[in-house]
């Protein structure tokens, strides 16, 4: 594991804890870790992360347009 990821797994630990150990929040504390290990590095998200399904790296569905 790369120094990167090591300090966005002791951060994600982290906020776990400071969470109170919630089951199911692992990707939430992940997300947040990672920001926050981003921003102090002064680095910018490799793309921009406009909105929730941005962030899980989902796209909308289009809706089908009437015949």
């Amino acid at each position: 594991m790369d120094d990167r990821n090591e300090k966005i797994r002791k951060r994600a630990h982290e906020i776990w804890e400071e969470e109170g150990r919630p089951e199911g929040r692992e990707y939430s504390h992940w997300l947040r870790a990672r920001a926050e290990i981003d921003a102090e590095d002064g680095e910018r998200p490799e793309r921009p992360e406009t909105g929730p399904l941005d962030l899980l790296g989902l796209r909308p569905l289009r809706r089908a347009q009437p015949a």
